[in-house]
């Protein structure tokens, strides 16, 4: 158990830190399977992503794959860094260990993980080789985890996030108490433009993906993203907005549409910004 103890406070120790690094910290839950081909068969995950570093702990449970002898609990964390990310999908290095019935496990992984900005669950594939140590010696072995994780940004938890816009006609002017970076070098302007952009960006993508989920429904989706105006506060905002949508439902043959106005939430991420949720007003 003292091995159990220490290597979960290491994990939770690293993951407190990685929260002072930027403000684009997100705190992580889910659960995975190796997929009946590994140990273990489910376990929860818990842990925090901070720009391109992650850190998390795990508990599980793993068959014994032998007759007539019962599985037993598994117990482990790892660390994680982001190689590169293309449109929705990132590649991850991720290196941990684990104690598996009295033996312990370390293994080495690379992993893809999907996610769209504006929605907080994210799926992943790892996989792997992992040495287990037994009192006989050691054993090689591949290692694989599927699963689904739910994220939420540490600075909403934290409450740092101004209050939600009120949409109006588009008069009311934007607010601005930021603190990019000095590296940076970025205007008032130049800080809301990118608040801006990459509000309008993330609601595109999520409209995107919307659009895919609904396909049996409705056809020839058409949609406009309308920003009405923005607040920074330090390194959050909130970015207050309009989505026209119409489209031809397909029981009827005729087109619907709707607007709708809703409220993007940033973090700042290096000298830019990151969309961690969606409010609909």
């Amino acid at each position: 158990m003292s091995t159990l103890r220490r290597l979960l406070t290491s994990v939770f120790t690293l993951g407190l830190a990685a929260t002072g690094l930027a403000g684009a910290a997100d705190f992580k839950l889910g659960l995975n399977t190796s997929a009946g081909l590994g140990c273990p068969v489910v376990a929860g995950r818990a842990g925090i992503q901070a720009d391109r570093f992650g850190v998390y702990g795990q508990v599980g449970y793993c068959s014994s794959n032998v007759q007539g002898e019962s599985g037993n609990a598994t117990f482990g964390g790892g660390v994680s860094f982001d190689l590169f990310t293309a449109s929705n999908v990132t590649t991850y290095a991720l290196v941990g260990g684990d104690v598996q019935g009295g033996n312990a496990v370390l293994h080495g992984d690379v992993g893809l993980r999907y996610g769209v900005a504006l929605l907080p669950v994210e799926g992943y594939l790892e996989a792997g080789i992992q040495r287990t140590s037994t009192a006989l010696g050691s054993v090689l072995g591949p290692r694989i985890a599927l699963g689904i994780t739910y994220r939420l940004n540490v600075g909403e938890m934290q409450g740092s996030i101004p209050a939600p816009l009120t949409l109006d006609d588009g008069t009311t002017p934007d607010s601005y108490s930021g603190s990019a970076p000095g590296e940076c070098n970025l205007t008032r302007e130049q800080d809301i433009a990118a608040a801006r952009g990459a509000a309008s960006s993330a609601a595109r993508e999520g409209l995107s993906a919307a659009a895919n989920s609904v396909r049996a429904a409705y056809s020839d989706i058409a949609y406009t993203v309308e920003i009405v105006n923005v607040s920074i506060s330090g390194n959050s905002a909130r970015v207050a907005g309009r989505v026209k949508v119409s489209a031809i439902q397909r029981s009827t043959g005729e087109r619907v549409s709707g607007t709708y106005g809703g409220t993007v939430s940033l973090v700042r991420d290096g000298c830019g910004w990151r969309a961690t949720g969606y409010t609909r007003s």
